[in-house]
Formats: structure tokens, C-alpha cells, sequence
């Protein structure tokens, strides 16, 4: 019975050896394979995320180079609406009043006063309308381009043009036409 008894706790304390000494064996091992597969998914995430930046950036230079060709082509449209403009002016007037103000490219300011003599026969004077005192000559104040181009988009909207071909034509932004539309309307 000692025997067995002296077995007993001898595999008991191979077992508890064995145990102890595998514990920490297992402790590194499961400490090792859990960083490495979080190092594995970090870089993976940073290669993601670098492939992903680098075709945003052919975008946006994509779409760069399409805003380009854009404004070149809204550039030359209104270079030949102009000319278009300047050309069937010239045929319906020929007695060589001055043509209409064009549209403005972008950022160009907008005067529509009329000359402050403009010779005309009197039958022309009888057959047309009187234009409204804001249509008049005035003398150049500091807010005269501003209410030009106010004038100019309300008659625009008027006309049934929308904010945004409003916008193009002015040169303005469409918030700022929409708070003069809705000025307009109080």
C-alpha cells in the first residue's frame, strides 16, 4: 500500500511539474499567436488603407482634369454665345446702337446703364415701351454692381431660369442666389 501510495504522489507531482511547466510554455505561446495575428491584421489594414488612398488620389486627379475640361469648354461656350449675341445684335440694329451687356464669365462685373445719350428717331421713341427708373443712367456708387447683378437675378428667375444657370451666368454661388431669390420674395 506504500508502494502504491509513493506512485501516487509521484505521478501527482510529475503531473503538477508538467502542468506548472507547460502553463508557461502555453502562456507564451498564446501570447505570441495573439500579437502576431493583431501585427498580421494591423499591416494588412495599412496596406488597405494605402491602396485605398492611392485611388482616391487617381480620382480626384481624374476629377480634377475633368473640372479643367469643363471650365475650358464653359469658357469657350460663352465666348460663342457672345459672339452669337454680338452678331445678331449687330443685324437687328443697323443704325449702330450699342449691343446689349453680355454675361459675365466668372467673376466679371455687369453694367447695365444705359448711355447717357442714346440718339434714337422718334418713331422708335413712340413705338417702345418707356424703360423703369432702375433701367435709367445713374451716376456709379459703390453697391451698383451688387444691384446689377441682384437686378439681373431676379429677372433671370422671372424669366424661369433655374438657380444653378443663374449661378453659372453671374458668377455667384447658388446660396447667394437662393438668399436674394428669398429676399426678394418678403
Amino acid at each position: 500500500m506504500l508502494n502504491s501510495m509513493i506512485i501516487f504522489v509521484v505521478v501527482i507531482l510529475f503531473f503538477v511539474f508538467f502542468i506548472i511547466h507547460k502553463r508557461d510554455m502555453l502562456i507564451k505561446m498564446f501570447s505570441l499567436n495573439a500579437s502576431m495575428p493583431a501585427g498580421e491584421f494591423q499591416a494588412q489594414l495599412e496596406r488597405t488603407a494605402d491602396a485605398a488612398v492611392k485611388r482616391l488620389e487617381t480620382q480626384i486627379a481624374h476629377l480634377e482634369l475633368l473640372l479643367e475640361e469643363a471650365d475650358a469648354k464653359i469658357n469657350q461656350l460663352d465666348e460663342t454665345i457672345k459672339a452669337a449675341d454680338v452678331a445678331a445684335m449687330n443685324r437687328e440694329s443697323p443704325r449702330g446702337a450699342s449691343p446689349v451687356p453680355q454675361f459675365p464669365s466668372a467673376g466679371g462685373g455687369i453694367d447695365f446703364r444705359l448711355p447717357a445719350e442714346l440718339p434714337e428717331p422718334a418713331a422708335a421713341v413712340a413705338s417702345e415701351p418707356a424703360l423703369p427708373a432702375e433701367h435709367s443712367s445713374r451716376p456709379l456708387g459703390p453697391e451698383s454692381p451688387n444691384s446689377d447683378k441682384r437686378r439681373l437675378i431676379l429677372n433671370m428667375a422671372e424669366e424661369g431660369y433655374s438657380v444653378i444657370e443663374i449661378a453659372k451666368t453671374t458668377g455667384m454661388g447658388k446660396g447667394e442666389i437662393m438668399l436674394i431669390l428669398q429676399l426678394n420674395k418678403k
